[in-house]
């Protein structure tokens, strides 16, 4: 007897944290961006002028940086929900695993404590279904 194992909520949970990283990579672009130009316009307002170069470089470093950063995240939940969309039933996928581990990897170095949380369950899930997989296969080869 041949048992098809559907990975919807490894889906349902990719999907959830791509649009989790969506919406945390635009905050970024267009709040925190625009506040930290803000910020450090209004603190150098008072500065000296050397000070006020020198502080102005290093603000639009920074920026730029921030920019880069959310801009890196969107792709990455971009590619997160194609991964989501492509999952495929009753199938080992190791590109899968791997995109799994590495996008978890790169969101608890950059702190975003949740999306990392939804990807390591999506994982922990996926891995148990790949065993349960390969113990059906098993199965079927030995009848």
């Amino acid at each position: 007897m041949m048992v098809t194992i559907k990975r919807g909520i490894e889906r349902k949970l990719l999907i959830v944290g791509s649009m989790w990283n969506a919406c945390t990579a635009l905050l970024t672009i267009f709040s925190y961006y625009s506040w930290f130009d803000q910020e450090g316009a209004a603190r150098l307002e008072s500065q000296e002028l050397n000070t006020m170069i020198a502080g102005s470089q290093m603000v639009n470093n920074i920026l730029q940086v921030i920019m880069l950063f959310g801009i890196f995240m969107l792709i990455g939940a971009l590619i997160n929900f194609v991964v989501a969309v492509k999952l495929k039933d009753h199938e080992i996928q190791k590109g899968v695993v791997i995109w799994m581990v590495v996008w978890g990897l790169i969101l608890i170095v950059s702190m975003d404590i949740i999306g990392f949380l939804i990807v390591l369950f999506a994982l922990v899930i996926y891995l148990a279904k790949n065993k349960a997989i390969k113990l059906s296969k098993e199965e079927m080869a030995h009848e």
